[in-house]
């Protein structure tokens, strides 16, 4: 099931070295064997679908440099392309498998709202986190429509704007004075025109000692088109886990989601 969930998808080859080294390979060998497939790749400027690169998998998987043709090896990408075809193939296999895990643990009972508020402990930083007022803090949302699809914003290309042009969940830093529960609040007023009081989960994370995440999961029952952005972002969207694969998201986000549906003992 994930492999079909795999072929389905249409991924880029990231390395700008290996469609260099096809474009000489093909002034080499302007004929023979692997010369289409060569075509094909730098025509598409690298984007593959799933099917494609598991073909491509296989072919250097059994490639034999004693008795296959070395052109066509080279015209393929080489050790380059090999290299490249497993670490795509690998993330997309394991974002499946996150995909898979996140959809069983929404639907566990889909007729029910998320969790009961609950606030595992994930590190002591919360315990000292009034003492600590250095630490970066950034509060987070999680907003859940009736479809069970999460809100998702485009970040905008700004100056000063984090990871500008890749998809985010809702949130920000928590100003000076402000609680968790008051800057999350704010931010999804902010950034989505919603009025949100009422969390079902919420959660922190500490990555590194400098900061600290507080995350909230809620439920928006309204329409799906109510969202009003400003300036911080360019656009907006309802995905699953699923689709997210194919989004070029910030890290961690769907680590976030998995943990807001986590079940806790």
């Amino acid at each position: 099931m994930a492999d079909r969930a795999v072929e389905k998808g249409t991924y880029t080859i990231s390395n700008p070295e290996i469609l260099n080294f096809i474009k000489s390979k093909l002034m080499v060998y302007p004929t023979g064997n692997g010369v289409s497939r060569a075509k094909h790749i730098v025509n598409n400027n690298g984007r593959l679908s799933g099917f494609e690169l598991k073909r491509l998998k296989n072919f250097f998987d059994n490639f034999n440099p004693q008795t296959n043709n070395k052109a066509e090896y080279e015209l393929a990408g080489g050790d380059l392309m090999k290299a490249e075809v497993e670490t795509i193939l690998n993330s997309a296999r394991s974002g499946n498998d996150n995909s898979k895990k996140v959809r069983q643990d929404m639907n566990f009972d889909p007729n029910s709202e998320l969790m009961p508020y609950q606030t595992p402990r994930l590190s002591e930083a919360e315990e000292k986190e009034k003492k600590e007022e250095e630490k970066q803090k950034n509060a987070v949302a999680v907003i859940v429509n009736s479809d069970n699809k999460i809100l998702l914003l485009k970040r905008a290309d700004l100056p000063k704007i984090w990871m500008p042009g890749k998809w985010a969940l809702v949130g920000g830093a928590i100003e000076k004075g402000e609680t968790p529960l008051q800057a999350v609040e704010r931010e999804i007023k902010e950034e989505t025109g919603l009025t949100i009081d009422k969390f079902n989960k919420r959660f922190s994370i500490q990555r590194n000692p400098n900061s600290i995440e507080h995350v909230f999961a809620c439920r928006y029952e309204g329409e799906p088109t109510d969202i009003e952005l400003n300036e911080e972002n360019t656009n907006y969207g309802w995905y699953d886990v699923d689709e997210m694969n194919f989004l070029d998201i910030v890290p961690h986000l769907i680590e976030y989601i998995t943990l807001s549906f986590k079940k806790y003992d």
